[in-house]
Formats: C-alpha cells, structure tokens, sequence
C-alpha cells in the first residue's frame, strides 16, 4: 500500500512539472520541429485576455514613437512595443548563440542578406585561422528602443543593448588569445530589426548592427 501511495505523489509530481515546463516559451535551441526558427516579436494573447489589456495605440510609449506605432497597429493591431521588446530579448540571444556556434542555417533564417553575410565572412574567417570562440551570455542587462519608423510599408525598429558577457577566443591548441574566462565583460550594441507591413510572415529580420 505504501508503494503504491508513494507511486501516485511521484506520477502527481511529474505531471506538474510536465505542465510547468511545457508551458515555458522562448528560445529552447536546435528543435526540429519548431516553426524554422522564427521571432514573432508580437506576444499572441487569447481573446478574454485582449479585452482586458490598452490597445498598442494607447501605451505609456515616447510620444515620439505615437505616430509610427499607431501606423503599425492598423494594419498589426497585435504589435506593442513592450512585446517587440520581449521579442527583440529572445532574438538577440538566439543570433549570439547561432554566431557562436557557426550556426549558418539559423542565421540565414534571422538576418538580411548584407548582415549574413557579414556574420558569415566572420564565422569563416574564424574558422580558417582555427580559432574558436567561447561565449557566455551572463545576462541581458538592458533592451531600449531608440527608433521606430515605417516607410513604403517597411518598419525598422532600432533597439539599444547593454549585456554582461564573457566572450574567449582560442587557437587551434586550446590557447586563449582572446578574453579572460574569469572575466565579465559589458558590451554595448545597437542593432535594427525590419519586417515588411505587407507580409503575414511575422519574422523580422536585422538589418543592421552597430557598436
């Protein structure tokens, strides 16, 4: 009797962590079968929950932003600029990581032409030193929004990082020639997303990096 008492609290705890987990969202690596590694910037919400919530339209956003946010949500009436955010978090993590490890296939799916092909040379280059590159995202520090504007029913939107990483560059023996493994470094980047207004495909892609 203990036994099966006991079997039941441990089916009882799997369970919830199945339905814990399962529910997390985000970036969760190399998943075949996800929808090709796509960054929907817009936090899908179910209708009770619209109801409750300000239209994009109406958001405590820089009055600066007002027009061009209020042209997107005619046509995107899901767009915010709290959710690009969120958005723009979890896409900047997913490039770093692919970038890192020389993941090409991810990147072609993120980046514009211009900018794959910049990050290839790079991963390229790299390659036929033999170097290799560690790097540990620490954490995301901060995410601002500098710009957001639409043209010919294109929408850029250029968005301000702050992040604490720990980036090491080896040789081909394993030797660093690059970085400190026990030292935190704070890299500031600014970078623009675009996505055409005209498309249903959510993805927005960077289409440019500064530093």
């Amino acid at each position: 009797m203990d036994l099966i008492i006991l079997a039941l609290i441990a089916g009882f705890i799997v369970y919830r962590l199945y339905i814990t987990l399962g529910e997390k969202t985000g970036y969760k690596g190399d998943d075949k079968n996800s929808s090709s590694n796509i960054v929907d910037f817009n936090v899908k919400r179910d209708s009770k929950s619209v109801k409750k919530k300000q239209p994009a339209e109406t958001e405590e956003i820089d009055p600066v932003f007002r027009p061009a946010v209020q042209e997107i949500t005619k046509i995107d009436p899901d767009f915010s600029l709290k959710s690009f955010e969120e958005g723009a978090t979890i896409a900047f993590e997913m490039i770093l990581d692919a970038y890192v490890s020389e993941d090409t296939k991810t990147l072609k799916k993120l980046l514009s032409p211009n900018v794959y092909t910049a990050f290839k040379a790079a991963i390229e280059g790299r390659k036929a030193k033999g170097h290799t590159l560690d790097n540990t995202l620490v954490r995301v520090e901060k995410v601002a929004i500098e710009d957001v504007s639409v043209q010919n029913k294109k929408v850029q939107v250029r968005v301000h990082y702050i992040t604490e990483q720990v980036p090491v560059v080896k040789d081909k023996e394993g030797e660093i020639i690059e970085g400190c493994p026990n030292q935190i470094d704070q890299i500031i980047d600014t970078w623009t997303f675009e996505r055409s207004l005209k498309s249903r495909d959510p993805n927005w892609l960077l289409v440019s990096t500064e530093e």
